[in-house]
């Protein structure tokens, strides 16, 4: 079972001191509440009750604010270990950053888009990932490359679903925008709008599933080359 720690809230109101982690935290609550467009220096400095110019002792203006954001989000958020098959494990990952994420609208396309270079502590991550598929007995290349693939699917889906659901309340909504107005091709017209309608849960699934099914493809492939 994935875990995920949050950064406490802080309410508005002056702090005994103030430091780059306070100032991180602030943020990421500020983001949960009003989502990412409101992350700005002003509005963190009026929810801890300081001047603004009171965080630049801190923090180097907007880019280094992003950077100690993404890093605070990573060093809060618990990875899933391995338990059971590396099949599982992978799951395991793409829920944990959709899980994590979703209860920040923005903050994955925050780190993946607007923080470079990329954290350091989502680099450690991936390293771990990998680490994680080579004890699974995947050669060392093929790890870099399944740990990588799954985690852009998993960013790249939820800020996808970010993105939608600043658009539409219900995803019936957004399968009506998106179905043809016009029947180019009635033959698959129907099964257009059944994948649509089934939800990004069972989009993503569907998705995970051929990814999952190339890797496993690759692995044996690899094991035909080079019995052990």
């Amino acid at each position: 079972m994935v875990q995920s720690s949050s950064p406490a809230r802080r309410r508005p109101g002056r702090p005994s001191r103030i430091d780059r982690q306070i100032i991180a935290d602030a943020a990421i609550g500020l983001i949960a509440d009003e989502g990412v467009d409101a992350l700005t220096l002003q509005n963190i400095a009026a929810r801890l009750g300081v001047k603004h110019t009171a965080l630049y002792r801190h923090v180097d203006g907007r880019p280094d604010l992003l950077r100690a954001v993404a890093d605070r989000f990573m060093e809060s958020t618990q990875w899933p270990t391995p338990n059971g098959t590396w099949q599982d494990y992978l799951r395991d990952v793409a829920a944990a950053i959709d899980a994590s994420c979703g209860r920040y609208p923005g903050m994955m396309d925050l780190i993946y888009n607007q923080v470079w270079p990329m954290p350091e502590r989502l680099i450690l991550a991936a390293l771990d990932m990998t680490q994680h598929l080579v004890t699974l007995g995947f050669p060392q290349d093929l790890a870099f490359i399944a740990a990588d693939l799954v985690a852009d699917f998993a960013a790249d889906t939820r800020i996808r679903r970010d993105r939608i659901s600043t658009h539409t309340e219900h995803w019936t909504g957004f399968t009506d925008a998106v179905t043809p107005a016009h029947r180019v091709h009635p033959e698959l017209q129907s099964a257009f709008e059944q994948h649509f309608a089934a939800g990004p849960d069972a989009w993503t699934d569907r998705k995970l599933d051929v990814i999952i099914a190339g890797i496993e493809t690759m692995r044996n492939r690899r094991s035909d080359e080079h019995p052990r």
